[in-house]
């Protein structure tokens, strides 16, 4: 964008740019207030705004917290130019490993001509899943949704896809969507996720999260199509039922696609941020009440990507493993280093020209029920294979019966349906101990 145009954007929308700060050698035909090496060599503090506004997000973020914190002691806010609008700069476009180059000429070849059908279309990942594919040519776009207002929204987004009201827990229902759409390829991004909800109502989250994989795979299967599985970093060993659930999930799917005609393949991702009832969402609410921000503990780390980031290395990860002869592996994306939670609120808080602990304060609050202090990409009993693809890690465990499987997932849904809340959880982490349903199978056949 050129200087002029933005210049004339940013007023239209009642803002105008006096002066510029500039990094490193360079021009502008504003007046140039101050120029520096880098972020963390500028002194905002004697230039007497109260608004930085850039062309483009940090890159760096090393850069990203030298801005934030200069910017935050001269109580100044930070705005981005983001197509043409002005808006706040926002936690999700400073956090996140930047992923490696993505293949959109073998997505396309993956998605073109394509009958596709996403589950949890109108949420945050399946939304922006459909948003992609929608622009890639599909033959046919199926959104299937059990949330009326959020399958109305992407409805109403999308209108050249069709709209499917069904709940993963419906294997009836799945079996005849499935039929009539006949979709070639299915995203399954439906779940229940948050970890101290599921940790209080188990068998809910074995309905969807154990029984609604298995109905969504046989429905899919049935009629011929590939499944990409999303699962998470909170399968990874997990000390929770939604962890448990989703690792459950992963071991079907591992057992299926080594054996089956059609694939089954699990992806993990991090917390994504900007999500429904992610960190973010909570941060930005908690600030504009005036605090505090609230952090479980002051040591928890995570894994992070952004809505766009998920989107993407799920496309990725699809496309090279649904090429691929190598079977029965589960997918992690490579996110970089764990971060600490308590610099995101930090961040947070510098957003909006404001200072931690001065302006507003952070408590802790302890773990939730499920909870860990810190999350893995690989498990203790897994192990790593050749990367299929940049930042896309193939991580192998010993084989699973898929006979034992089946018959665990059935008890497990009738435990749940009628609310044997103890009985269940317990029947759902013997299932995924280590050394439980092995099979004497290779743990990829090609």
């Amino acid at each position: 964008m050129g200087e002029a145009l933005a210049r004339c954007d940013v007023w239209a929308q009642g803002l105008e740019l006096t002066c510029a700060a500039i990094i490193g050698p360079g021009d502008s035909p504003l007046p140039i207030r101050t120029r520096a090496a880098s972020w963390g060599a500028f002194d905002f503090s004697d230039l007497g705004v109260r608004r930085l506004v850039l062309a483009e997000a940090p890159q760096d973020g090393v850069e990203a917290r030298a801005l934030l914190r200069r910017t935050a002691a001269a109580r100044m806010k930070v705005l981005l130019l983001d197509g043409g609008r002005l808006r706040p700069l926002k936690l999700e476009d400073l956090i996140g490993a930047p992923l490696g180059e993505v293949d959109g000429r073998r997505i396309g070849e993956m998605i073109a001509g394509k009958r596709v059908l996403i589950t949890g279309a109108g949420g945050s990942i399946g939304g922006e899943l459909a948003r992609r594919i929608a622009g890639l040519s599909p033959a046919r776009l199926t959104l299937l949704d059990s949330s009326e207002y959020n399958l109305f929204n992407i409805g109403n987004e999308l209108p050249q896809a069709v709209p499917a009201l069904a709940d993963v827990r419906d294997q009836y229902a799945m079996k005849r969507w499935f039929s009539r759409e006949r979709p070639e390829l299915v995203f399954h991004t439906a779940a229940l996720k948050q970890v101290p909800l599921v940790e209080r109502f188990p068998s809910e989250g074995v309905l969807t999260n154990v029984a609604g994989v298995r109905h969504v795979v046989e429905a899919a299967h049935g009629v011929g199509a590939d499944v990409v599985f999303v699962s998470t970093d909170k399968a990874v060993d997990p000390s929770g039922v939604m962890g448990a659930s989703k690792r459950l999930g992963e071991l079907y799917c591992q057992a299926l696609d080594r054996r089956g005609q059609h694939r089954a393949v699990p992806v993990r991702l991090g917390n994504v941020l900007g999500s429904s009832g992610s960190v973010a969402p909570t941060f930005e609410r908690q600030l504009a009440a005036g605090g505090p921000l609230t952090v479980t503990d002051p040591e928890v780390t995570r894994f992070f990507l952004s809505i766009a980031q998920a989107a993407d290395a799920l496309l990725q990860a699809a496309a090279v493993s649904l090429a691929s002869p190598i079977r029965g592996a589960a997918l992690a994306i490579d996110m970089g280093e764990a971060l600490p939670v308590v610099e995101l609120a930090r961040k947070m808080i510098r957003l909006a020209g404001l200072q931690p602990d001065v302006d507003v304060p952070i408590v802790f609050t302890g773990l939730r029920p499920g909870e860990k202090l810190h999350e893995a990409l690989i498990g203790a009993e897994e192990w790593r294979e050749a990367d299929p693809a940049p930042n896309v890690m193939a991580v192998a465990s010993p084989p699973r019966s898929l006979p034992d499987l089946h018959e665990t997932m059935e008890r497990l849904t009738l435990l749940a349906r009628e609310g044997a809340d103890s009985e269940a959880v317990r029947e759902l982490f013997d299932a995924i101990a280590c050394d439980a349903m092995a099979e004497p199978l290779p743990a990829l056949a090609g």
